[in-house]
């Protein structure tokens, strides 16, 4: 089977994206992912707003979980008959890590927007900072 120079490209083009996918994941716990490193132009050196990193991380969870959605309805109404049952064994091995990665990048962004939201102030509605007494007063260490 010879593959043609636009199916290159694709595949290419699809191990990069995947490939910086997982790379901004690690932007979630990490300390490049508050401070963007002083390396890069213009931006180097600021501290990253939440939400520019929450959203596309959503983002990126609903389109990997939409991926894994769109492959099991591929195995389940039978767009695999040409392949063998070994062929399948070894297809499942290989994307059965994506199927977690939708789920485990949203726990993940969670924890980044409880670590990094605004805290609440004393005296307003709703709940007091991670790790505050009753009261909205810090405990002083």
């Amino acid at each position: 089977m010879i593959i043609g120079a636009g199916e290159k490209v694709y595949i290419l083009s699809l191990s990069v994206v995947s490939e910086l996918a997982a790379f901004m994941t690690l932007g979630l716990v990490r300390p490049w992912g508050e401070v963007v490193p002083r390396w890069i132009p213009l931006l180097g050196g600021r501290r990253v707003r939440p939400l520019a990193a929450v959203i596309p991380a959503c983002i990126g969870a609903g389109l990997v979980a939409l991926i894994c959605a769109w492959a099991v309805r591929g195995l389940l109404v039978g767009l695999t008959d040409q392949w063998s049952p070994a062929g399948l064994a070894v297809l499942a091995v290989c994307y059965l890590p994506l199927l977690a990665w939708g789920p485990l990048l949203l726990a993940v962004t969670w924890s980044y927007w409880r670590r990094h939201r605004r805290p609440v102030a004393a005296g307003e509605v709703g709940m007091s900072p991670v790790g505050a007494p009753p009261g909205g007063r810090q405990r002083r260490r």
